[in-house]
């Protein structure tokens, strides 16, 4: 194989790349798939493997929570199998969408693509490979052993802005911490929030929750705006947002069953609660 070329490295505010690649919904261009909307692009090491699993069955519980905010999901694996009969079908993901359906029977099954990346070139192109382990990517199974193939890594990336989309959030975890999904939900959220309002969100905010007023915006704008603002300290200024929900099913493994859940407060201090449906979780 013909040495790899080196790509810039991504950052918060980078052009996402487009690719084309053959995915469980057929041969797709991401920019395409995207379309308008936002999107969470979710690279995993491998088919068949256990937390990448439980994420997958995490996200396709919330394809309706994600498409109530205009945003799409797509995952891709960074270490593929082809299948030797067909080099155009990898039938290791459609087996894997199978099982992920069958573990999640009764809550929501896949109906967003999984992509191969045969090559590694397109997990190069986000950073999630390097030149060396592309290159190396089918010597032996010792190459999975690296970092890169270790580890998951997914892009929140915008909606489309002068014919270009861009990189928005991005998380990097290593392979034994699956995503948390309601994390990811809570930052679309923010994201969106912030752009439509031109506002920042503090710590720990959830849709209902106070807002921190821009740092450029002036007292007189802000009380416009925000009538009531609080002033802090003078760099920090905290407005209200109406009450809500944070529309997160609660969805957790527990004793190898998957049981949703809501929130309750005692003295304060939120708790799990079983619950016999999926629901929002209020605002606390």
């Amino acid at each position: 194989m013909a040495a790899v070329k080196p790509v810039p490295k991504l950052r918060l505010g980078s052009v996402a790349p487009n690719f084309k690649a053959n995915t469980t919904k057929g041969l797709t261009s991401l920019y395409d798939y995207i379309g308008d909307h936002w999107a969470v692009f979710l690279c995993i090491p491998d088919d068949f493997t256990p937390v990448a699993t439980t994420e997958l069955v995490m996200f396709a519980a919330l394809q309706e929570t994600f498409a109530e905010r205009n945003t799409k999901i797509i995952a891709m694996t960074t270490h593929n199998r082809p299948n030797d009969k067909d080099d155009q079908a990898y039938v290791p993901h459609r087996e894997w969408v199978s099982d992920v359906d069958d573990i999640s029977k009764g809550v929501r099954s896949i109906g967003f693509p999984i992509a191969t990346d045969e090559d590694g070139t397109r997990s190069h192109l986000y950073n999630v490979l390097g030149e060396e382990d592309v290159e190396n990517l089918n010597a032996d199974d010792e190459v999975t052993t690296g970092i890169s193939f270790k580890s998951r890594t997914l892009f929140i990336i915008g909606p489309l802005y002068e014919n270009r989309h861009y990189i928005r959030a991005l998380f990097n975890y290593p392979a034994a911490v699956g995503f948390n999904t309601g994390e990811v939900v809570r930052v679309v959220d923010a994201l969106q929030t912030a752009d439509a309002e031109g506002i920042r969100t503090p710590a720990n905010w959830i849709p209902g929750g106070d807002v921190v007023v821009h740092p450029e915006t002036t007292n007189e704008e802000a009380e416009e705006k925000f009538p009531n603002f609080i002033t802090v300290k003078p760099y920090l200024r905290l407005a209200e947002q109406p009450a809500g929900k944070l529309n997160v099913p609660g969805l957790m493994f527990r004793k190898g069953v998957l049981e949703t859940f809501g929130m309750k407060a005692d003295d304060g201090v939120p708790k799990l609660v079983k619950e016999d449906k999926v629901h929002a979780i209020e605002t606390i």
